[in-house]
């Protein structure tokens, strides 16, 4: 295709930087493989072309979608293709100015002056980049008003075969919770761990499962705790869940985190609770799920495992509801993306 030409219409060529982590998945090797599907030519990692551009070769591609890294190294490489007339697409989805103290990201990252170091070179990429994505409009202003020109706004989509799993059979009622090291701070100060035992002592037929951080709970009979799962496998691992737990602590962090916790709760077929911040405000009993405030999810569990009725239409709806959230439903939007950074990499900007 010639460098000159328009892109509307027209296959592309996208080489993917992305790690194979969970936000690595959904932001860009998701979104690539859709792109493949629909005829585009994508380059993954360890291709022959990523050996060329290593070598100092042209790099063949039409665009480079780079997923979160903004260190020297990756900020020398998209100034480089910038120069080579390769459109850079750069996408973050967390606001790194604003990780809370005591956190799993606040230690890796190494506390208050790294952070601003971090956020600064994070700054430089976006400028630096032809295109911006996010996961949501509230992260992707915090980048339009640190200087970045153009950023869009694309949710996090499931898989398709996400919504293939069949439900695991288990007795009773079962809670689950899936959440990383970095929301500990928030179970913490919302002392859900305390909120739960009570629950258990109260309720007979109930079990927790947590996945990735341990909630530590007395009733070890009750209580399952499985602390790695791969990707991949966190919808099977969340499919004998019957209420998926999504509690946040209104914070600058978390009101730029992605809605995609309640999709992978209703694709393992499963109704949630949510508190009422950032990504899940605008969602509720229309997605399969709940909004709970601060001091209110005890009664809510409650009056729940008290209507069964109740709880299997919120399942219901939560199982409708996701049929339409796999990377299928966003491909228009990432496809708009990239046709739109190409462009502008064609034209100068």
């Amino acid at each position: 295709m010639a460098r000159g030409g328009t892109t509307n219409g027209r296959t592309l060529r996208l080489a993917c930087f992305a790690a194979m982590t969970a936000n690595g998945r959904y932001r860009v090797i998701l979104p690539l493989q859709e792109m493949a599907r629909r005829g585009h030519t994508v380059h993954w990692p360890g291709d022959r072309t990523f050996v060329a551009v290593h070598d100092g070769g042209a790099p063949p591609w039409d665009a480079a979608h780079i997923q979160q890294t903004h260190d020297e190294g990756a900020l020398d490489f998209m100034a480089r293709m910038r120069r080579a007339g390769v459109a850079v697409l750069w996408d973050t989805d967390d606001d790194i100015s604003a990780v809370t103290r005591g956190s799993e990201a606040w230690h890796r990252l190494g506390g208050r002056r790294n952070i601003r170091r971090h956020f600064k070179r994070a700054v430089t990429a976006a400028r630096t980049a032809h295109l911006v994505t996010t996961t949501n409009e509230h992260l992707a202003q915090i980048y339009r008003e640190e200087g970045a020109e153009h950023v869009v706004a694309v949710e996090n989509y499931l898989a398709p075969q996400d919504l293939q799993h069949p439900r695991r059979r288990h007795q009773g009622v079962v809670i689950g919770i899936t959440a990383a090291g970095e929301h500990e701070p928030d179970m913490r100060r919302m002392r859900l761990s305390e909120m739960l035992e009570r629950l258990l002592e109260r309720h007979d037929g109930v079990r927790v499962v947590a996945i990735g951080n341990d909630l530590r709970l007395r009733s070890a009979h009750r209580y399952t705790h499985v602390r790695d799962v791969e990707i991949e496998d966190l919808v099977p691992a969340e499919s004998e869940f019957d209420i998926g737990l999504a509690p946040l602590c209104d914070t600058r962090f978390n009101r730029a985190r992605s809605n995609v916790k309640l999709k992978e709760y209703a694709a393992a077929g499963a109704m949630w609770l949510a508190s009422p911040v950032g990504p899940f405000v605008e969602m509720g009993e229309e997605q399969g799920g709940l909004l709970v405030e601060d001091g209110g999810w005890l009664t809510t569990l409650e009056a729940l495992l008290e209507d069964p009725d109740r709880r299997r239409a919120l399942t219901d709806r939560a199982r409708a509801w996701v049929q339409g959230q796999t990377i299928r439903a966003g491909a228009a939007r990432w496809q708009a993306a990239y046709r739109d950074a190409v462009e502008r990499a064609r034209g100068g900007a």
